[in-house]
């Protein structure tokens, strides 16, 4: 319970038990006789002086009701308002992140264009040295003499261009 809803209840329990009492004190005026304007003004100033003292209690807490409210307004106005700052920091802290964020994408973006042409490149010239490596060994240039050959195949080509002698 808030200090305001304590002095709330408070005035309102007071309140109530004075009443009662001037509810009790106003049915004992009605029933009594009273004889001369005398008796009834001694038996009618308790009765106004408490109703006064009443009013000015009420008065009172009224005031103080009405000034706590007042300070709890003002302190939820403050609480709301330190509340919206640091909603509206936040916020700008969530911007130039999201900025920041945006930015390095954009350089890992690139840095990923790189990389992916880098290992292209380390690829291919892997590839070429395993090539040459793994290739089969060049043969000697062997120049040959047409007259050397000639002379050589000479009696191969004599030997099947005879006549066969079973014809």
């Amino acid at each position: 319970m808030s200090k305001t809803e304590t002095l709330r209840l408070s005035a309102a329990a007071s309140s109530a038990q004075r009443l009662e009492q001037l509810s009790g004190q106003i049915e004992q005026l009605r029933q009594a006789k009273h004889q001369s304007v005398e008796e009834l003004a001694a038996a009618l100033e308790p009765l106004a002086q408490a109703m006064a003292a009443l009013a000015d209690e009420t008065k009172t807490t009224l005031a103080e009701i009405q000034q706590k409210a007042r300070e709890q307004g003002e302190k939820f106005t403050g609480q709301m308002n330190e509340a919206a700052k640091s909603w509206n920091q936040a916020a700008e802290h969530a911007a130039q992140a999201g900025t920041r964020l945006e930015l390095a994408g954009q350089r890992l973006e690139w840095r990923h264009y790189a990389l992916a042409g880098m290992t292209g490149l380390l690829t291919a010239a892997l590839v070429s040295v395993f090539w040459l490596w793994v290739a089969p060994p060049t043969s000697p240039e062997i120049t040959l003499d047409p007259k050397a050959v000639a002379a050589h195949l000479k009696p191969a080509v004599i030997e099947a261009l005879r006549p066969s002698k079973g014809k």
